[in-house]
């Protein structure tokens, strides 16, 4: 878990946790956005359509979705 959150903060570029809203982080773009999901599946192998993606709220709804647990 813990390098899923380094790995979500990296792109971010601000720290993160499992209750944070990715969307409400600072300077959050659509170009982070898609840098995560390329995450998603280059490092998780977990493939997610733009319009799952929009239905991801928090870190841990990504985690979820990437198979990472606690």
């Amino acid at each position: 878990m813990n390098a899923f959150l380094d790995r979500i903060s990296e792109i971010l570029e601000t720290p993160v946790s499992l209750d944070t809203v990715f969307r409400d982080t600072p300077d959050y773009s659509s170009l982070k956005g898609f840098g995560i999901l390329v995450v998603l599946e280059n490092d998780y192998g977990r493939e997610m359509n733009v319009d799952e993606f929009l239905t991801m709220n928090t870190v841990a709804d990504l985690a979820a979705a990437a198979g990472v647990s606690k």
